[in-house]
């Protein structure tokens, strides 16, 4: 199939001569006006080139180019121009993201080759964004296997289950697990700003200093408990720094159960509610700290929080992904929506849970990719 260009002049003659000698080598689309053009993007594209004339009436060609970028952003444009102003073509390059700058009149020979050094420039930028998608997948298989965190088998009898979805092919979500002995139980949820790789490697550079961070404090005194503020004032200690200079921050929730006492302590670093079902007077109630995400310049030291739990209470941990699903009204999957499916649930063990609001999360949000990455770990206790 020839390479389909779009090719915008309000001159006819112009048009029809260079039609008569680029249509051997290209699919040509043309169009006397930038309003003309943009319905043709609309209903015709992408097109990989767009050629268009600078000086047109109502809208010129760099502000038609300009609005091309949003509808066709993997074309590559070129205007053509009878002015000799170089300001013109410094606007047209900023604003209309333009590969070449052709002045009239320009020779159909020069013309042909320039559209095809447009078209190689269009494959080399679909080559990467090939081999870019592909990193992400192997991206993600790596980081499903071998750096997200697997929901342990056994635990200190707790009922536990986890899921994590990415909006994109790596998720900036993260989970985690510490068992310090048969009454102790801790785990964390993280969310770090932004989605793709970059969140990822975020993500897994601090389940990694959290790790270091736990070991380092077992090691100055082993005789005693780590409380979860300590653990929380520490890796933020050591996180901040790296966090300011690549300007992300993470939220995260980490808490601590202690099967012996019947009792959550937990901090709360800017991240999502957590959500509590009494089951001795089946109610949810939202559970939620003081903290400031960590990377943010929150000088105040955490402060935990605590919750007395009993036989049959759920205690579920989430990402703010659960609240922004939005579906074909626009509508937010929101807390009232959280709060009408979790309702029904409470009567499952941890993985009908988790698998049956993922269920109704996705009936509610428009089909395809997630609008952020989402992640859920319920625990209950046992009876």
């Amino acid at each position: 199939m020839k390479p389909k260009v779009l090719f915008v002049d309000d001159e006819p003659n112009i048009i029809h001569s260079y039609s008569r000698g680029l249509r051997k080598d290209w699919e040509l689309v043309t169009a006397l006006s930038g309003e003309e053009a943009l319905r043709a993007v609309e209903q015709h594209g992408p097109f990989p080139v767009i050629v268009a004339d600078f000086n047109m009436p109502r809208m010129d060609g760099i502000a038609f180019l300009a609005r091309t970028i949003a509808l066709s952003p993997e074309s590559v444009r070129m205007m053509l121009t009878g002015e000799g102003d170089f300001h013109i073509a410094t606007k047209a390059v900023n604003e209309g993201n333009i590969f070449r700058f052709i002045t009239k009149p320009c020779q159909l020979e020069q013309l042909n080759r320039l559209l095809h050094e447009a078209y190689r420039q269009y494959r080399l930028q679909q080559l990467e964004k090939e081999a870019h998608q592909q990193e992400l997948v192997i991206a993600g298989e790596i980081q499903s296997t071998l750096l997200m965190e697997k929901v342990p088998a056994e635990v200190n009898g707790l009922d536990i289950a986890a899921v994590t979805v990415p909006s994109k092919d790596v998720d900036g979500d993260f989970i985690d697990f510490f068992r310090f002995n048969d009454n102790r139980f801790d785990l964390v949820v993280g969310d770090v700003m932004g989605k793709g790789l970059h969140a990822a490697m975020v993500g897994a550079g601090a389940r990694n200093q959290l790790a270091r961070v736990l070991w380092q404090l077992s090691l100055r005194d082993e005789t005693r408990d780590l409380e979860p503020a300590e653990i929380m004032n520490a890796f933020r200690h050591v996180m901040e720094p790296g966090l300011n200079q690549v300007q992300k921050f993470i939220t995260m929730m980490y808490a601590s159960f202690d099967m012996s006492q019947q009792l959550m302590t937990f901090v709360d670093a800017g991240h999502a509610p957590v959500l509590w079902y009494s089951a001795a007077e089946k109610v949810w109630r939202e559970v939620k700290g003081s903290g400031g995400p960590v990377g943010l310049p929150f000088k105040r030291p955490f402060e935990q929080s605590r919750l007395t739990f009993a036989p049959d209470d759920i205690v579920l941990f989430y990402s703010d992904g659960l609240w922004d699903g939005r579906n074909a009204a626009k509508e937010s999957f929101g807390e009232v929506e959280l709060m009408r499916c979790v309702s029904r649930l409470a009567d499952c063990d941890a993985r009908q849970f988790v698998e049956s609001l993922l269920e109704d999360y996705r009936r509610f949000v428009v089909p395809g990719p997630f609008f952020d990455d989402l992640t859920m770990v319920a625990v209950r206790i046992p009876r």
